[in-house]
């Protein structure tokens, strides 16, 4: 499986990041790769998953020498993961890799027509040759067993709890018995069957805590004690889903938890914020030191005591709130679940909660939260994800320091266009409308804090690319019911996400003011207009509908 998401092409960041890591060293060859298809695809593109971050995949691109030879490496976090080959969306095909090399050989003359186009020598070569026979195998069963395969989610999420395992036990026997039709004719590799099992046991999970989510079910002694293999090889994309479902079905808990017990949940022990306060404060006198360490040592603190403690966060707030909030919530993690699973939740926490901070705190949270971690993969997962929020903190600097705005949009970055005003809603958007009268416009009515918003936007660079240049993309930012986002904090995440276009950060009466015109005007939600100012959709599809949407888009732009 393979998730279809723009590739982030991070060539120097992945190399340079993970110097200190293990690595997968990619080479081989395009045979009789002819000049015409070398100047349509001149390069192989890699990618790579996080466990952390489900919404895209990590690439890079790996150019082609004029005989048709390549070569790159990519870091490797786990002892094996799965690697995606993608050639300019003409052939494609998933492998395993492991620290070592792997040498990757197909014909630029049997592009879509070969039944087998790839051959494998290196690290798990046996198992990378096999692998499409088993995959071909397994969808034949899927295929002729519709109640295991094409119509099993029909009426599963309906099913009791013990009959959604017996279900779920079936599928998963039913694609590992493909694994037999690999052995016909020659001894399947045990990293094969190794692979094949773990999609096949880790789907059987995903859909498990699905059911347990969709139904409200507390997950029983065997669904939690499956959290420990979270850590194990080999990671598939397969592992990810199931490991969000997991973050799904914790959040759930962390929220009843905090309800049902909101004491524990809003305290630390004293030991523990003197440390964090000695570990974290740069000001401290040598004789607070020393009183931070007599409170580490006897753990429990008088008023006077507590009263300092108190008046040392009140003047280093920002930072301390940081490390406070995320030790409550880990606290919460060990109520809850083993250690494996709460070393992933840790590590999650950054993950989920990035969009939230500034690179600078992104950069300080993290430095915590590596210290608080035990398992390496959890780590380096995590550290990877920090590190590629970060990359671009130049930009972010000269776009957040730009002071200089209009009501009309200024370019303050290449493709990033921001104005201001204190006009009415309808008046203000009205008069940008004009300014592009004459172009297709693609309007995305977005917030911050909605999850949905931010999981359509991730697909937005990747919409782009597949629609004409001269199409005009305008963000409408509405303001939430409560929390009022920093410009600062969404510039960050404009620039960080490559949302190229015109943006508008709408106050609360400028976005009521819109409703009528622009309905619905719910987060999430996108509008198409033609080139005569029109709208050809007021509820057009979204990004991650991306081969619909770009139709949409394209048959709006044309005279």
């Amino acid at each position: 499986m393979r998730f279809i998401l723009l590739a982030v092409l991070l060539s120097g960041f992945l190399s340079e990041t993970f110097a200190s890591t293990d690595s997968l060293i990619i080479k081989g060859r395009i045979l009789n790769l002819n000049g015409r298809l070398y100047r349509q695809a001149p390069f192989i593109t890699f990618s790579r998953n996080n466990i952390l971050q489900p919404q895209s995949e990590l690439s890079k691109q790996a150019p082609l020498e004029a005989d048709g030879s390549f070569r790159l490496s990519l870091p490797i976090l786990f002892p094996s993961e799965e690697f995606y080959l993608d050639y300019g969306g003409r052939a494609f095909t998933t492998f395993l890799g492991s620290k070592g090399t792997v040498e990757i050989t197909f014909d630029g003359d049997s592009l879509g027509k070969a039944k087998k186009l790839f051959y494998f020598a290196g690290v798990n070569a046996d198992a990378n040759n096999q692998f499409m026979q088993y995959v071909a195998a397994e969808n034949q069963l899927l295929n002729s067993n519709r109640s295991l395969g094409t119509d099993f989610f029909r009426s599963f999420w309906e099913t009791s709890t013990s009959d959604a395992k017996a279900l779920a036990a079936r599928r998963a026997q039913l694609r590992l018995s493909a694994i037999q039709n690999v052995s016909q004719n020659q001894v399947y590799s045990p990293a094969l069957f190794n692979w094949a099992k773990s999609i096949a046991d880790e789907e059987q999970l995903q859909i498990l805590f699905e059911h347990a989510l969709s139904n409200q079910i507390s997950l029983g002694k065997d669904l939690l004690d499956s959290l420990n293999r979270l850590s194990a090889p080999p990671l598939t994309a397969q592992r990810v889903l199931w490991a969000n479902r997991f973050g799904a079905y914790a959040d759930q808990r962390v929220e009843e938890r905090k309800y049902s017990n909101p004491t524990r949940t809003n305290s630390l022990p004293v030991r523990l914020m003197a440390t964090l306060i000695k570990n974290n404060v740069s000001t401290l006198t040598t004789e607070e030191k020393q009183r931070l360490t007599d409170i580490q040592g006897n753990g429990i603190a008088e008023k006077g005591e507590l009263d300092f403690l108190n008046k040392i966060f009140a003047k280093n707030e920002m930072v301390l709130n940081l490390l406070f909030n995320f030790e409550r919530e880990s606290r919460i993690y060990s109520d809850l679940f083993d250690s494996t699973a709460t070393e992933f939740l840790k590590a999650r926490y950054l993950a989920k909660n990035l969009y939230r901070y500034t690179y600078k705190q992104q950069l300080l949270l993290n430095s915590h939260v590596q210290s608080r971690i035990g398992i390496p993969q959890f780590r380096q997962s995590v550290d990877e994800i920090v590190r590629l929020e970060v990359k671009d903190s130049s930009d972010i600097r000269r776009i957040v320091e730009f002071k200089d705005l209009k009501t009309d949009p200024t370019e303050v970055l290449p493709g990033y266009f921001i104005a201001a005003s204190n006009d009415r809603g309808t008046s203000w958007l009205n008069r940008i409308l004009d300014l592009y009268k004459g172009k297709t416009i693609y309007l995305s009515k977005w917030n911050f804090e909605d999850a949905k918003s931010r999981e359509e936007l991730d697909y937005m660079p990747m919409l782009q690319a597949q629609v004409p240049q001269n199409v005009v993309f305008i963000y409408l930012h509405l303001a939430g019911d409560e929390l009022v986002v920093s410009d600062a904090l969404l510039k960050q995440y404009v620039v960080r996400h490559r949302l190229k276009g015109v943006h508008l950060f709408l106050d609360s009466s400028q976005s009521m003011d819109l409703l009528f015109k622009l309905n619905p005007l719910d987060a999430a939600t996108f509008a198409l207009i033609r080139p005569n100012g029109k709208f050809a959709l007021k509820n057009a599809p979204s990004p991650s509908n991306t081969e619909k949407t770009s139709t949409a888009i394209i048959e709006a732009n044309r005279p």
